[in-house]
């Protein structure tokens, strides 16, 4: 394909995303679901997917082509990985270009290493956009919270914790034999939930005192009850958990005394 071929697809692609969360966004404010975590609310989220047309031919593998699809539907067809490769990079300009659009500063992206299928047996590994989201605007607690973690947390070696918007959440994952790979939900940000926000600052203020250190390290994880993944191996049954994009804090005295080990997200 040609430049300018990606570049109308990436434009395609771009313009059923924004239409997608921006008709989600619609719908909650015009229903008052404010609440993030309402399960009458609609998803402001599209989710991006690549696949491979592969075919055997005399025992020969042959992929014709990769197609992209936003929720399940079909975007376009591309020859070759290197044109998915600039359809994604035209996909991200247009996506930091929309950022800066009033009323669109929550919109954020998650990028991933994935591996297309080739005709050899090793796959080529692409950097690609899997979710898209237009998260509601910033509570000040969320605020509040993310100043007093940046003025008084470090990191490991006391660098600047620098926590900004958009960074920690959680959302549902699915799985199966006690392992989540799935993640379906909708991405609950803590910069939309004013009363965790509140509750981790006094838990914060509480623990820390004028002299002690509060180290603040990022992270994630997939969480799952454990009597559920335990049956769920057992069994061999499907599974629901959590996947979290967390802070990790840590309050110690001067003499290295723990006095407060939590995450944030």
């Amino acid at each position: 394909m040609t430049k300018e071929q990606c570049t109308k697809l990436a434009a395609k692609i771009f313009n059923a995303v924004k239409k997608k969360v921006s008709d989600a966004r619609k719908y909650n404010k015009e229903k008052g679901y404010t609440d993030a975590s309402n399960w009458n609310r609609h998803r402001q989220q599209a989710d991006i997917t690549v696949y491979d047309n592969t075919i055997w031919k005399d025992g020969v593998k042959i992929v014709k082509s990769y197609y992209i699809n936003v929720n399940d539907v079909h975007m376009g067809d591309l020859p070759t990985h290197y044109d998915v490769r600039y359809v994604f990079s035209e996909l991200r300009d247009m996506l930091e270009a929309q950022k800066k659009v009033k009323g669109w500063s929550g919109l954020n992206y998650q990028v991933e290493k994935v591996s297309l299928e080739s005709c050899s047996w090793d796959g080529y590994e692409v950097s690609i956009i899997t979710k898209v989201c237009l998260a509601d605007a910033v509570c000040p607690e969320y605020k509040s919270l993310m100043n007093y973690i940046n003025k008084y947390g470090t990191k490991k070696y006391g660098s600047p914790v620098n926590l900004g918007n958009y960074e920690l959440f959680s959302a549902a994952k699915g799985g199966k034999r006690g392992r989540l790979w799935d993640e379906h939900g909708e991405r609950l940000f803590l910069d939309n939930r004013p009363k965790w926000c509140a509750n981790y600052l006094d838990e914060l203020r509480k623990y820390r005192g004028t002299k002690d250190t509060m180290l603040c390290e990022r992270g994630e994880e997939d969480y799952i009850d454990e009597d559920e993944r335990r049956y769920s191996e057992w069994a061999e049954q499907e599974c629901e958990g959590e996947h979290r994009s967390f802070l990790h804090v840590v309050v110690k005295t001067p003499t290295g005394k723990v006095k407060l080990d939590t995450k944030i997200y």
